[in-house]
């Protein structure tokens, strides 16, 4: 059905062309053939899987994806409260990927393919999404935004659970689209079903929800009591969850801090991300933050600012389309930035979901630049679409072929062990923020012991001498950041019967050897 079912019309042609931006039926056949859209939509589709599938296994295994599998391994009755104790997530993406071990195994490929083809779907989702409100030109740029960006390349190749929930987001909003359109009672049980597994999903699906609540309201207020239903019942579905998630909120395991950085930066870090996969003149990468203040941000990505602002201006005549593309992401991003104003929680490698909504105003900029223009429009667009897609290749041929574009090399840190290890050593790990990585590689019987935090990641001379006594040799395994705060008092504890003889920092995956001194301990 077309898009002014609701009220919400087709992108208007601009003044002097006789179609949509985007629409070729206005060319004549001298002009050269077009591809159909289908085939250019496989096409897209066949880069995106390759570019997702290819080189599974190239990159270790890091403490967020190692933590995943730890968690799926447990019996799944036991993963929901595990999960209470001692993370900040809902349940359903570690059922699956329970149930998918279960399955296809712990190797690396195994872990990260549910992934990559989730990230796949969002591809094709984005071009389902777009159709409806934009022109099919449009709509076919921006799955092939998504389908290049290293930004949802780089969540399609890690086990966790952004990819899911970006094609439940995408799924949802389309569902809630027709729905509006269409209405019907199975219509709206597709959107409640999506909805719901995108709140068990990840919390920031409540958002999007709370998204949809908002246009809704202001742009389609006869959907309003359908909506409202669903809502009621997905929070019914949410309601055997709410302890769990009111114990995490209580706790705040594991919730990641960006230390030392302005609220505007992380905006500009995300925004980067977003635009070319960040990395570049300084900008923030997918782990680390970038060198550049919020001037120098504005600089880098004045480009993709423009065309962002001209997109924005394409469908800012459309009171009911602007909103409901802006929303999404407006209200997931800006609540979480609002939060991290007292809380400084946000890291922008959370918001991957997101990147559909950014490439569509992206395309539509482009075919907005290109009408505006006096000249040739396809020409134009191509040179446009040339330059996005520039930008993107320094950054995936990094991702690609350089073994240090990501920190903790745990699989190289568990092969140097694994070659020097002798019987009768031992292992002392700082956290399971080294412990899980560690040992997904390294699975070999040796004893271990695995500091917590609550002991301050020290330990005291009676069990430094135990220790002596029974390995001479130990080898201490730590991740950054190993702060001096930390790594001072354990290292002067180990001191008095240990010395250091070696010593490899793996991209933030650090490994000690140490050795019992000869003779009697230092005092």
């Amino acid at each position: 059905m077309a898009a002014d079912a609701i009220g919400v019309p087709l992108v208007r042609p601009p003044a002097g062309t006789s179609g949509a931006p985007g629409d070729t039926s206005h060319h004549s056949p001298g002009r050269g053939r077009v591809l159909r859209p289908s085939v250019v939509l496989l096409g897209i589709l066949a880069l995106a899987a390759g570019l997702r599938f290819a080189f599974l296994a190239s990159n270790s295994v890091w403490l967020d994806e190692a933590f995943v599998v730890w968690v799926a391994q447990h019996p799944w009755r036991e993963i929901p409260g595990l999960l209470r104790l001692v993370d900040q997530h809902p349940p359903l993406y570690f059922l699956l990927m329970h149930i998918w071990i279960a399955i296809a195994g712990t190797s690396e490929v195994a872990i990260r393919f549910p992934s990559a083809c989730f990230s796949l779907c969002s591809v094709l989702l984005t071009y389902a999404l777009i159709r409806r409100v934009s022109t099919e030109a449009v709509s076919l740029l921006s799955a092939l935004l998504v389908a290049i960006a290293p930004f949802q390349i780089m969540a399609a190749q890690e086990a966790r659970m952004y990819p899911l929930v970006g094609a439940l987001t995408l799924a949802s909003t389309l569902a809630l689209f027709t729905s509006v359109a269409r209405g019907g009672v199975i219509r709206w049980a597709g959107y409640l079903a999506a909805s719901t597994l995108m709140a068990y999903t990840h919390y920031l699906g409540v958002l999007i929800l709370l998204a949809h609540g908002i246009w809704v309201t202001s742009c389609a207020r006869r959907a309003l009591g359908p909506w409202l239903a669903c809502m009621a019942l997905v929070a019914a579905a949410f309601i055997p969850w709410m302890p769990s998630l009111l114990e995490q909120a209580r706790a705040g395991h594991g919730f990641a801090w960006y230390h030392n950085r302005l609220p505007a930066m992380n905006l500009g870090d995300l925004l980067g991300l977003s635009a070319f996969g960040g990395s570049l003149f300084g900008m923030a990468g997918y782990f680390f933050t970038g060198s550049l203040g919020p001037a120098e941000q504005i600089i880098v990505l004045l480009p993709f600012l423009a065309l962002l602002w001209r997109g924005v201006a394409g469908f800012g005549a459309d009171r009911r389309t602007l909103p409901f593309l802006a929303l999404p992401p407006a209200v997931a991003i800006g609540a979480l930035w609002l939060f991290s104003l007292t809380h400084p929680m946000f890291v922008p490698r959370w918001f991957s979901f997101l990147m559909p909504f950014f490439a569509v105003f992206l395309a539509r900029g482009v075919y907005e630049v290109a009408d505006h223009l006096d000249l040739r429009r396809d020409w134009v667009a191509a040179v446009l679409v040339g330059a996005l897609l520039l930008y993107q290749v320094p950054v995936l041929d990094r991702y690609y072929g350089d073994p240090h574009f990501r920190p903790f090399q745990w699989r190289a840190a568990a092969r140097l062990v694994r070659g020097q290890a002798r019987p009768g050593d031992a292992f002392v790990f700082v956290g399971s923020q080294a412990a899980l990585p560690f040992r997904y590689y390294f699975r070999e019987p040796y004893p271990s012991l695995e500091l917590t935090s609550r002991g301050r990641f020290t330990l005291t001379d009676p069990q430094v001498r135990d220790l002596a006594a029974r390995h001479p040799r130990v080898w201490l395994v730590a991740a950054i950041p190993f702060a001096a705060a930390t790594r001072d008092p354990l290292m002067e504890g180990l001191g008095r019967e240990y010395s250091v003889v070696g010593l490899r920092d793996f991209s933030g995956a650090i490994v000690y050897l140490l050795s019992a001194r000869l003779g009697p301990s230092k005092p």
